[in-house]
């Protein structure tokens, strides 16, 4: 079942994101037994603005953070986004800043279980939390809200 996500995504995301999620630049896909994990690079570095910017306009995800780990320097800041549990789409997506303040790699997290997804979108939201501070965060419960409600 977990294939049939991951071709399913492929099929359709790559269209609706060209310069972000293309296929042609687009690692091994990593197949585990609950979740599968894509790493694509840009077609070329692109601002963590844009691709929040693209996440929420394009493909309607759910923003889960923008997270700045250090004001002293652009490498290391993030974004979270998920898709909308009652879309039945069940992924995540995750861009990171290199040493020059772009983004030159997205992962994205595919799930077959609404419950692994949540708990793994929580915990991404826990971890980043840690450190640093977020721009943008939703609440725990805003998350929990999306995924029973």
């Amino acid at each position: 079942m977990l294939k049939s996500y991951v071709n399913d995504f492929l099929a359709i995301m790559p269209l609706q994101m060209p310069s972000l999620l293309d296929k042609n630049r687009l690692s091994e896909p990593l197949i585990y037994k609950d979740y599968a994990l894509l790493e694509f690079s840009p077609s070329a570095p692109v601002s963590l603005e844009e691709v929040t910017n693209q996440l929420e306009d394009e493909i309607d995800l759910v923003l889960l953070y923008v997270h700045i780990p250090s004001l002293a320097t652009e490498f290391g800041r993030s974004c979270c986004a998920y898709s909308n549990p009652a879309f039945g789409h069940m992924y995540k997506v995750n861009a990171m800043t290199n040493s020059d303040g772009m983004v030159d790699q997205i992962r994205v997290t595919i799930y077959d279980d609404l419950e692994l997804m949540s708990g793994d979108v929580i915990n991404d939201l826990k971890l980043h939390s840690r450190t640093g501070h977020f721009k943008y965060a939703l609440s725990k419960e805003d998350v929990l809200l999306n995924f029973i409600g």
